[in-house]
């Protein structure tokens, strides 16, 4: 009976788990840039031994929440038109300065100019050249090429700073559509990735897919529950039973 709590409160947590990815993930369907978290599995063998120092006598195997993970795929690209908007085909992030100065990275290249002309992301980061400093635009007409040179009427101003994972298992998802990886796991990408200009790369959500797996998550999160329920009454009557011998 240990054993059938156990397994039912790892089912049912795994499934909040997987929930919460999913809520998540679907409220930033239409974020630009934005990368899907996932949830991974393993399987666990929980052993069931004897008392004292008497051999192993049966084992089973269940599933157990192994680890979240980034899923890194390309989303769509769509154009925009819009002259300040830039989208990495295939891999590659721009490079983005925090609000405690450490770099992020993201895919959203929905940028803007403040009022000092510096290139700022959607969340008022600096956007950070090929040499890591932050961007600052002149007044006038912007275009770009797809090395990811920013031009102001038609004058090279600036290489935007665009660099590729070297191990892409090993990021964290921060704030929005940045993520964080240590500084030696990435090399700059400038000359080996395709910036297209006036395009935004969309998010890598699959809406109708996602809604799928929540119902199917829901569903077998209740199976869990129901089964929980089970044995909390299997338990108490069991409980009941023995006080009433021992009475």
């Amino acid at each position: 009976m240990q054993r059938g709590f156990f397994v039912s409160g790892v089912a049912s947590t795994m499934a909040e788990n997987r929930l919460d990815n999913i809520t998540h993930n679907l409220a930033n369907v239409n974020s630009t840039g934005y990368k899907a978290s996932r949830s991974s599995f393993k399987t666990v063998l929980a052993d069931s031994h004897l008392a004292g120092n008497q051999k192993q006598t049966s084992s089973a195997s269940y599933l157990s929440m192994g680890s979240q993970y980034i899923d890194t795929s390309a989303g769509s690209i769509r154009q925009t038109g819009n002259a300040l908007d830039f989208a990495i085909v295939a891999d590659g992030y721009f490079q983005v300065q925090q609000a405690n100065g450490n770099i992020a990275l993201t895919r959203a290249g929905n940028f803007s100019r403040d009022g000092e002309g510096n290139l700022i992301t959607q969340s008022g980061f600096p956007v950070l050249d090929d040499g890591g400093s932050p961007i600052t635009l002149p007044d006038g007409e912007v275009s770009g090429t797809n090395d990811g040179m920013i031009y102001v009427n038609n004058q090279p101003v600036v290489q935007l700073g665009l660099v590729t994972l070297i191990n892409k298992n090993d990021i964290q998802q921060a704030a929005g559509t940045l993520i964080t990886t240590p500084e030696s796991n990435t090399e700059s990408a400038v000359g080996t990735v395709v910036v297209e200009h006036g395009a935004l790369e969309s998010s890598n959500v699959n809406a109708v897919l996602a809604m799928t797996e929540m119902v199917a998550t829901l569903r077998a999160y209740e199976s869990t529950m129901k089964v929980v329920e089970q044995y909390n009454q299997l338990a108490s009557q069991l409980n009941s039973d023995v006080g009433k011998i021992q009475g």
